[in-house]
């Protein structure tokens, strides 16, 4: 679209008016001298005298409206010319501020950049002696991993190592009473950051390192400590309820009067462990791996064993009546006096067994094998789907009580 220029056409305005006057001069000034020349009674000299006096008079009133129109055109260009000024003054200023805004943001640091400074200081406050300073290094390295998916792993092996480092296995202690040692608020504070990770940022192949640590009366309710590398370590009566240790390594571990309430065990590795009273009532422990552990008064109720390998293990004492066990493997295993009231024992493996004095009623027995274990004083009242062959693999004598349709086998008498 075609634009103009504002003074020039406020300019052809005043001509344009300039021109319109002129034209009503001439005009009127003919029309002065026609009527005149029309009038009688007068001489020649007199009507040229009124003629003068009256085509001054109209010029007068004619120069005044053009004096009071330019000087009107004038002051309305100055003030646009002024308010023109102004705006383009106003704009400079407000890019100029923009300028400074955007320098001042260009300024900031990244979060990129924010994060090595952080880290760095959270590190050098861990090693702190006041145990304020390190609890705050310990939620500044949590945070960092939060905003950093790079550093995530990296600060949860400083936190595990930090842990090893402060908190190490003293065999000279191993046997002291729960309340005689406490967990460090330090320590603590550490496991719960591990333990509520965001799993999904893990590297592929990577393990917590905690082997050899002393963690006892630790709280790591719902920790995820999935295939933690816990070897060794003391973990005597910790609370483990409903926390995630699922293919973790708890070799030669001392879990003694620890709680596993709804823990996920599953395909957990426990060879040696201690295990004396625990409670792994409703715990998953499916596929676990439990030969030659010691789980002698543990509560075991409702837990889910299927698949699980307890070959030579002590389980005396033990309570897990309306257990999963199916498929379970407790070859060579000392199971006297247990109570397997109800449990689902279909296909299990009991060759060797210590089965003296067990409780084996209701228990589902199908396709059990009992070659040569040992059914002294056990109770199998009301078994289902025990049969004879079963029995007469096994080893008994009169105090064993069969379900009512089973005779004991000659051999036994």
């Amino acid at each position: 679209m075609k634009t103009y220029d504002i003074s020039f056409i406020k300019t052809n305005g005043i001509t344009t008016f300039l021109v319109f006057i002129s034209i009503i001069f001439i005009f009127s000034a003919t029309l002065i001298l026609s009527l005149f020349e029309s009038i009688e009674g007068f001489s020649n000299q007199e009507k040229i005298e009124y003629i003068n006096q009256a085509l001054t008079t109209l010029a007068i009133i004619i120069g005044g409206l053009a004096l009071i129109t330019n000087a009107y055109y004038t002051s309305k260009l100055s003030l646009d010319e002024n308010q023109s000024l102004l705006t383009q003054l106003l704009a400079g200023t407000l890019a100029w501020d923009k300028n400074i805004v955007t320098g001042i943001n260009n300024t900031q640091p990244t979060p990129e950049e924010i994060v090595p400074e952080r880290f760095c200081k959270a590190i050098e406050q861990l090693g702190n002696e006041k145990i304020e300073t390190r609890f705050a290094a310990i939620y500044a390295l949590e945070q960092i991993a939060k905003d950093s998916q790079k550093d995530h792993w990296t600060i949860m092996e400083i936190l595990a190592a930090f842990i090893r480092e402060n908190s190490p296995v003293n065999h000279e202690y191993e046997n002291d009473s729960e309340e005689s040692s406490k967990l460090p608020t330090d320590i603590q504070t550490a496991l719960t950051v591990i333990g509520r990770r965001d799993a999904y940022k893990d590297p592929v192949n990577q393990k917590l390192d905690l082997r050899n640590t002393d963690l006892r009366n630790a709280d790591l309710t719902e920790a995820n400590l999935s295939r933690a590398i816990l070897v060794g370590a003391n973990l005597q009566w910790v609370n483990l309820t409903r926390a995630n240790l699922s293919e973790a390594d708890l070799s030669v571990t001392d879990l003694c009067g620890s709680i596993f309430y709804e823990a996920n065990l599953s395909k957990a590795i426990l060879p040696e462990a201690n295990l004396q009273g625990v409670v792994l009532r409703k715990a998953n422990l499916s596929k676990a791996i439990l030969y030659d552990a010691n789980l002698e008064g543990a509560i075991l109720c409702d837990a889910n064993l299927e698949g699980a390998i307890l070959c030579d293990a002590n389980l005396e004492g033990a309570i897990l009546c309306d257990a999963n066990l199916f498929e379970i493997n407790f070859e060579g295993s000392n199971l006297q006096d247990a109570n397997l009231i109800g449990s689902n024992l279909q296909r299990a493996k009991l060759a060797g067994a210590n089965l003296e004095g067990v409780l084996l009623s209701t228990a589902n027995l199908q396709d059990a094998n009992f070659q040569e274990a040992n059914l002294s004083r056990a109770n199998l009242s009301g078994c289902e789907n025990l049969e004879l062959q079963q029995i007469e693999e096994a080893i008994g004598d009169r105090t064993t009580i069969l379900p009512e349709n089973l005779n004991i086998p000659q051999q036994w008498q």
